[in-house]
């Protein structure tokens, strides 16, 4: 820790460092002529072009104190030209690179040029469109145009379109006239893509779509190709739980997605293959982007939130930011009251060379929890280039109380053999989680650093009771406790700076964890336990990025050191502790022209198991039913190759995955007994195949998403004759439709369906579910009711098949998913944050 601290303080000292600020006038000069100036003028970014390409670009405006990024922003205008920044190297180009461009001047009846003017080429064959533009300040326009003659349709606001037909590139000087119609109310409307390729996945545009008007941030994911969303929980096919960033800064609690307004998201971007900067347990990440907006002052947001599925929950979040030039504060206030509810149906069959059981199980489980969590936090920004910030998070599950009512009915070699009444109580709390981060991001000359440390400390205390009568069989009375206590101290830099035309990162992040348990059983029927298990991480990355036409690629190493030893009662234990030390490498090449995007990418990652599943206890669920830990599991090597493709509003996805010493939940018999023991084992590896399609185009109002998603593995299980693994594919459509009846009114209906999906020994049955959402809003947005029922014909179920050695178990659970809810947000002055940082040790938090 007293490195990152060193270098924390090293890197503060560098605020003295100034911005370089461009004021500069140009007066119908080349595109191409001004970029050039532009990147002898400074030397913090590196500038590249070609040249060929934007000379035809004439430019006339006048930059005022402005970054080199937002000079070249305002350069382009509205030309078709791209730029793209990465680190320190901008790179600029035409988007439609066409042998030919129309050039004209647009002037009104008075001489003087009219900017912004409209000019659309239109097919002299049809009259479809070609392609468009706008003038700029000074009137010009640059058209890019492939065949041999077109027709002009130059328009302005006021003024009476004109339209002329051009053979030649020079369209020369073009007058508009006014028009005699008095205008009441223009409405114009803009047509850009909704997916763009990026770096191992594709961004998806939400500022210009009917997702701006969702409502929150977790909304807009569940929309999103490849993303499901289920309460917290969000999920991308084929890659698990992602990583979740909103403007470069992680986010550990998904609270803060319902926090996040829609209509505040400029874009979300979807990483299906991360590159070496991310920890190589990180198989997706979500990037969110928000809208630039610079206001101070005050700022104040409340949601209330109120849901019925059999009983009544309920939250209540608010949210404070205060900002100044340079100061932002802010604190975050969320109280939770919420209930889960399950009726589970269980049968478990258990054969043994003695005698065969079989198990009913007819199950009811409620419980009650109360959270409470407060986010403090503050950011400087030094200047341009330089901010730093921190926050810390309190966390508290201070009343969690659930029970358990059990009837189950004993089979014995196919006779009823009795019967069990079993009642039982659950108490968990999470006294205290706390949570710290410290960032700083800034620039030196044209080194860029990206600092982040983070520590967390958690622990669970957990209480069981349990009775069992029968009239067949003995009573029993078991009470068990357990204690768990993690740490973790982490730090992440990393660097990047321009070489050879391209960008290079580099960087190293490290981590301790220390994660401590015991289990208690009163009547000892099960042993007792008490582990500790202290990790040290240690990671060098390397990546570079460099663009080439139209190709973009990217590769990058990883390498990562783990030290990992295991204590059961203060005794180290060789056999299960572990040492690794692995490269990961990462590999991406992009091909994108016009409409059309095409990805190869390659990742190597590995899946270390959880503290919990690690630790060697032994829970006791009923006479005949055991689960536990194994602190002899080996992470699961994994190798993905991926195929993308986008056309404007539809993308497509191939890919394959191996594992290596794969990792799958397994039932056995315990110690030979006729007892089910259920823990987490190794195998030597399984396949996955997997395929993905969405649409999303648009009709006015109406905007669908369609969506067909395929997966299948290939896995053999040891000793298995066919009866314990399923190897069928598993096909998931779902149809997201949205209707925007007005800016202020919008609905929602859902629908999504699934067969069945094989994943190790367990086959989940299918289901299908339809939602509802209306969402209205009153005041300019600063008053929302938003109305959704979720699982209208209470049609989604918990329903699948365990197989195991000498065992299976059957379940058939409704976690009352039919609901309906109302929330109530209101805003004062909202604004995006400033915060910038990332959080370090993430994968980490995660496995905590």
């Amino acid at each position: 820790m007293e490195k990152f601290l060193i270098i924390l303080l090293l890197l503060i000292g560098s605020h003295g460092v100034s911005a370089q600020r461009i004021s500069r006038q140009y007066n119908n000069v080349s595109m191409a002529q001004a970029l050039k100036e532009l990147n002898q003028l400074q030397n913090r970014y590196t500038v590249n072009f070609i040249y060929n390409d934007l000379e035809d670009f004439r430019i006339t405006t006048n930059i005022k104190n402005k970054s080199v990024p937002d000079a070249i922003e305002q350069l382009i205008g509205f030309y078709p030209i791209r730029m793209t920044r990465r680190g320190d190297v901008i790179m600029v180009e035409c988007t439609h690179k066409t042998r030919r461009h129309l050039t004209g001047k647009v002037i009104d009846e008075t001489g003087q040029p009219v900017p912004y003017a409209n000019v659309l080429l239109l097919s002299v064959v049809d009259s479809s469109a070609i392609s468009g533009g706008v003038s700029n300040e000074s009137g010009i326009f640059v058209v890019p145009f492939e065949p041999s003659k077109v027709i002009a349709r130059i328009s302005y606001v006021g003024y009476k379109p004109v339209y002329r037909t051009f053979s030649t590139e020079q369209a020369g000087i073009i007058q508009l006239q006014p028009d005699a119609l008095k205008l009441k109310e223009v409405t114009i409307k803009t047509s850009r893509p909704l997916y763009k390729q990026t770096s191992g996945g594709m961004s998806i545009n939400v500022e210009n779509s009917l997702l701006s008007k969702l409502g929150t941030a977790m909304d807009v994911l569940g929309q999103l190709p490849r993303v499901t969303t289920n309460g917290d929980n969000v999920q991308v096919f084929a890659k698990g739980t992602p990583l979740i960033y909103v403007n470069n800064r992680r986010i550990s609690d998904m609270k803060e997605l319902t926090e996040l307004k829609s209509d505040n998201i400029k874009s979300v971007e979807v990483i299906t293959s991360p590159g070496a900067q991310y920890d190589a347990q990180v198989q997706s990440v979500i990037r969110i982007k928000t809208i630039r907006r610079q206001a101070d002052g005050l700022s104040f947001r409340n949601d209330t939130r109120i849901e019925y599925n059999g009983k009544w929950t309920g939250s209540e979040a608010t949210k404070f930011t205060y900002r100044t030039k340079h100061w932002e504060l802010f604190n975050n206030l969320t109280w939770m009251n919420y209930k889960d509810q399950e009726k589970n149906y269980l049968c478990s069959q258990i054969h043994t060379s003695r005698e065969d059981i079989e198990a009913q199980q007819h199950i009811r489980y409620k419980a009650n929890h109360n959270l409470l969590s407060e986010n403090i936090g503050a950011s400087y920004l030094i200047n341009d280039s330089n901010t730093i910030g921190g926050t810390y998070r309190y966390y508290t599950d201070y009343h969690m109380d659930g029970s358990i009512d059990n009837n189950q009915n004993i089979y014995k070699n196919g006779t009823l053999e009795g019967t069990i009444a079993q009642k039982g109580d659950v108490e968990v709390r999470v006294p205290a989680r706390h949570q710290a981060d410290l960032y700083y991001v800034g620039r030196l000359e044209k080194l860029s650093i990206d600092f982040n440390a983070s520590y967390m400390s958690i622990g669970t205390k957990e209480r069981h009771a349990q009775s069992e009568h029968s009239n067949e069989f003995p009573n029993r009375e078991v009470h068990s406790t357990g204690n768990q206590h993690s740490n973790l101290w982490a730090g992440k830099l990393v660097l990047s700076h321009p070489l050879w035309g391209g960008n290079i990162y580099w960087g190293t992040e490290l981590s301790s964890t220390n994660s401590r348990g015991d289990f208690n059983n009163k009547e000892q029927i099960v042993a007792a336990s008490e582990t500790n298990i202290k990790e040290r991480y240690h990671a060098l990355f390397t990546e570079y990025t460099h663009s080439f036409g139209n190709f973009t690629l990217n590769t990058g190493l990883r390498y990562e050191h783990v030290t990992s030893d295991y204590y059961s009662f203060g005794v180290k234990q060789d056999d299960a502790s572990k040492h690794y030390s692995n490269l990961f490498p990462s590999f991406s090449l992009s091909w994108n022209h016009e409409k059309w995007s095409f990805q190869l990418n390659y990742s190597n990652k590995i899946h270390r198991p959880s503290y919990r599943t690690l630790r060697n206890f032994i829970q006791y669920n009923n006479r005949y039913a055991y689960e536990g830990g194994n602190p002899e599991l080996h992470p699961e090597q994994i190798h993905n190759v991926e195929i993308n493709g986008i056309y404007r509003w539809l993308s497509i996805s191939i890919g394959y995955k191996y594992y290596k010493d794969v990792m799958f939940w397994t039932h056995k018999l315990y110690n030979n007994q006729a007892i089910s023991f259920s823990s987490t084992y190794n195998y030597d590896h399984s396949e996955n195949l997997y395929a993905s399609i969405s649409a999303s185009p648009k009709f006015g109002i109406y905007q669908p998403t369609a969506e067909i998603n395929y997966i299948q593995q290939r896995f053999h299980a040891p000793l298995d004759n066919g009866t314990l693994v399923k190897n069928n594919p598993c096909f998931a459509i779902s149809l997201r439709n949205q209707f925007a009846f007005s800016n202020t009114f919008i609905a929602r209906v859902d629908f999504r369906a699934r067969t069945k999906i094989y994943d190790g020994f367990q086959t989940s049955n299918g289901w299908a579910r339809m939602n509802l959402a209306f969402r209205k809003t009153f005041y300019n947005n600063r008053l929302i009711f938003i109305l959704s029922a979720d699982d209208i014909f209470k049609s989604e179920r918990e329903q699948w098949t365990l197989r195991g050695y000498g065992t299976t178990l059957d379940k058939d659970c409704y976690n009352y998913t039919r609901a309906v809810s109302l929330t109530v947000t209101y805003n004062f002055n909202a604004k995006r944050s400033k915060y910038k940082g990332t959080g370090a040790g993430n994968a980490e938090k995660s496995r905590l």
